[in-house]
């Protein structure tokens, strides 16, 4: 504005401009002051409020610690075969064998296990499963474990399952040169109401360094030290100055912890010479607290560095603030009156615009929230020029914008609302053209709606909305250069069931995933294909799986299409719902491939290769997005194989893929074949391939039962020694687990299936 002001205008805009020059000046150094005299403070609570997150996702894995040793050595106690081996003092070898075996399952099946003894106090026999070069059974005069035997001595002394932190000593053991001794944190489960001193027990030993390995993994790139100490201030876990089981008592800042009793909290102390900041959490559950020490330098350097920042940013931003003050009143006070006043006539102009009220008037229907009563729905038709008669019959039909997220990326939301005004704009005048009562509805972001006037509801008039749909397609495709899905209800009996037709749209318009975009969707078939009852074929997913981790991945992508595939002909719910276990199944797979994975092969997976249901809108984008992440899975693990050194796991497979018909065909068969150790070898091919030496031989087989039952006539019986089975009862029951079904169905159905497809081929041809 080049007006010049007056004198009185010149005292008006004098106090105007220093009321907000004072304002601009004592917030700016209000907040300046506060935020620099307590950087320290907030960076101190900062930095416990980060800690303590750290130290309880550490004390949930202690929990989880426990929580599985419980679980295993109860499931020991309750295994059968292991059973023989505590209650009987005469276990035949055969007996004893197979429970050894067992026993090296369940420790293979937890790569934290160190170790499981289970001890016969008649017999003062200890049977060990370990990954020692060592035997599996012991008088407890040769046992290597001392401090155990001690333990045992005094059984009573101990709570049962819950983890006694120890050391192992295991020096000069043979085939154990280099170590002497490890870390465990031991569980027993034994006979608590026994009156015997001498009590049969079960001995799980776990490592410390899974537990350590929680902690430090919790807080990476940090020169902090973080431990666990007991009750009793001595130390539980490794720290990285003090190895386990060391007494802290008597350093003042362990004192001082133990002096709080059941609380939390920091404080700054001296930590081997240096200033430091002590977090502790309180005692667990097990008695443990949690600690962490931070150089105080590495959070006063920040605290420093913040400090001298604010002065500098603040004293900017004050000499812009006054700058920005002086030109921005002087323009806005010559003028403010005048807007203020616009801008009421606009407002009141808006409030009552025809039009908006209108578009809220027909929302209100369509949602629910507004009186559908007939008489006064003809009064506000009146009103606002609607040319429907609320007592006759109505369809709703909602138009939904295909692609909306490109449209928001090319498009303000002004210019959305416009598009979404001519496409409305478009859909009546075409409806008027064909002699058809209508009115349209805005409902934001990429949805109209239109209600037309349907004729008698028994009349069916699907092919007229279906004409009329395609030229409302045509033209928008014209004339915006857009693609639109339009889903139509039911007829309805009057304006009072608009907003239960409305639903029916909305939930049509789901089935877009289905039919694509540009499509035109009948609530009728939708409700049809809802009463179709859908069930998941939870045998797929688990081949999939099976698969996936196998890197099968063409495999994959055949049995993932059929799943998904599948889903065309019912409910969108059955969609979600398949795609819900899918996403599931894989994530969980992707999950345990990860925690196999060495540091330098870690696995990572864009977040957009996940599928959420919010994200997509066609079944073509779910199945494109699995199938890169598929590939990308595929390129994984194939790099994952170039990289070993050691093809071990390979050799293993090819060995298998050739006898797994020999009946005979074992771990120990693999070791003596291999030159190695069973233990090492079932260790190595666990690592490299994410399950069990005897698993991948149950795989080869089954796959090869099921492909027999297909292709042959051969009796069950036959095809069981073919693959290698050589017990039919344990193969039936084996292959029910596997599959789900008995052979004599799954053949069925797998030849049902096969005839299906030749049928279909036929008609075609």
């Amino acid at each position: 504005m080049s007006k010049v002001l007056s004198g009185k205008e010149n005292r008006y805009y004098g106090k105007f401009f220093s009321v907000m020059t004072v304002i601009v000046f004592l917030t700016i150094s209000i907040l300046s002051s506060i935020l620099y005299l307590n950087f320290e403070r907030i960076a101190l609570n900062q930095s416990y409020d980060q800690t303590m997150d750290s130290l309880a996702q550490t004390t949930q894995e202690a929990s989880v610690m426990a929580v599985t040793a419980a679980t295993f050595a109860k499931q020991i106690h309750n295994d059968q075969n292991i059973a023989n081996l505590l209650n009987f003092s005469n276990v035949s070898a055969v007996d004893v064998s197979t429970a050894i075996k067992q026993l090296t399952n369940y420790r293979e099946t937890s790569p934290f296990i160190d170790s499981i003894y289970v001890y016969n106090a008649e017999a003062s026999t200890f049977y060990v499963s370990t990954d020692m070069s060592v035997p599996a059974v012991f008088s407890e005069s040769e046992f290597y474990d001392l401090d155990m035997k001690k333990m045992l001595r005094h059984i009573e002394d101990y709570e049962t399952l819950m983890p006694i932190p120890r050391k192992l000593r295991i020096e000069g053991l043979a085939g154990n040169i280099a170590e002497k001794e490890r870390d465990t944190y031991t569980f027993l489960l034994y006979d608590t109401l026994a009156k015997s001193p001498q009590r049969n027990a079960i001995i799980v030993n776990i490592k410390e360094t899974q537990l350590h390995k929680h902690i430090d993994g919790s807080l990476t790139n940090d020169p902090a030290n973080t431990f666990l100490i007991d009750k009793n201030g001595r130390l539980v876990s490794n720290s990285w100055t003090t190895p386990m089981l060391t007494d802290m008592r008597g350093t003042s800042y362990i004192d001082r912890i133990l002096q709080n009793g059941q609380s939390s909290g920091y404080f700054a102390s001296s930590v081997d010479g240096i200033k430091s900041l002590v977090t502790y959490s309180e005692p667990d559950y097990l008695g443990w607290r949690y600690i962490r020490i931070v150089p105080y330098a590495v959070i006063s350097e920040r605290i420093d560095s913040m400090r001298f920042k604010t002065l500098w940013i603040a004293a900017a931003i004050l000499l812009v603030g006054l700058a920005l003050s002086y030109l921005g009143s002087r323009k806005l006070f010559s003028s403010l009156n005048n807007k203020l006043s616009r801008l009421v006539n606009l407002e009141s102009e808006q409030r009552e615009s025809l039009q908006v009220m209108r578009s809220e008037y027909l929302r209100g229907l369509l949602n629910g929230y507004t009186n559908t009563d007939s008489e006064r729905a003809k009064v506000m038709f009146e009103r606002f020029g609607i040319k429907l008669d609320p007592s006759q019959p109505c369809r709703v039909l909602l138009i939904t914008m295909d692609d909306y997220r490109s449209l928001m990326d090319q498009y303000t939301t002004d210019d959305r609302k416009l598009l979404r005004y001519g496409i409305l704009n478009i859909a009546q005048e075409l409806l008027t053209r064909v002699g058809r009562s209508a009115a349209t509805a805005d409902l934001g972001e990429d949805r109209g709606a239109i209600i037309i006037q349907a004729a008698n509801p028994e009349e069916d008039e699907g092919e007229a909305y279906r004409h009329y749909s395609d030229l409302l397609q045509g033209a928008v495709t014209e004339y915006l250069k857009l693609s639109i899905t339009i889903s139509s209800s039911m007829n309805g009996l009057g304006i009072q069931s608009v907003h239960s037709l409305y639903q029916q749209a909305v939930e049509a318009s789901f089935s877009r995933v289905f039919s694509g975009p540009g499509s035109y969707i009948d609530a009728e078939t939708v409700e049809q294909n809802k009463a179709k009852p859908y069930e998941y074929p939870l045998n797929k997913e688990k081949q999939l799986v099976d698969e996936l981790m196998l890197g099968r991945m063409v495999e994959v992508k055949r049995l993932f299409n059929e799943i998904i595939g599948a889903t065309v002909n019912f409910s969108y719910i059955s969609y979600q719902l398949a795609v819900s276990h899918l996403t599931f199944a894989v994530q969980n797979a992707i999950r345990t491939i990860r925690q196999h994975s060495s540091a330098s092969e870690e696995l990572t997976i864009p977040s957009h290769q996940l599928y959420t249901h919010t994200q997509v809108e066609t079944l073509e984008e779910v199945t494109k997005r699995y199938m890169a992440l598929f590939d990308l899975l595929e390129k994984y693990m194939d790099e994952k194989k170039k990289n070993r050194q050691d093809d071990l796991p390979g050799r293993i497979r090819r060995f298998i893929d050739e006898r797994y018909a020999d009946q005979n065909l074992s771990l120990e068969m693999l070791a003596d074949e291999m030159g190695m150790s069973a233990t090492y070898i079932g260790r190595v091919f666990k690592q490299h391939t994410f399950q069990t030496i005897l698993g991948y031989i149950q795989e080869v087989r089954m796959t090869k039962v099921r492909e027999l039952l297909i292709e042959t006539d051969d009796s069950i019986g036959d095809i069981a020694e073919q693959a290698g089975f050589a017990n039919n009862p344990y193969f039936y029951k084996a292959f029910k687990k596997h599959n789900g079904v008995t052979p004599a169905e799954y053949r069925k159905s797998g030849r049902g299936q096969l005839n299906d497809g030749h049928e279909d081929d036929a008609i075609l041809a």
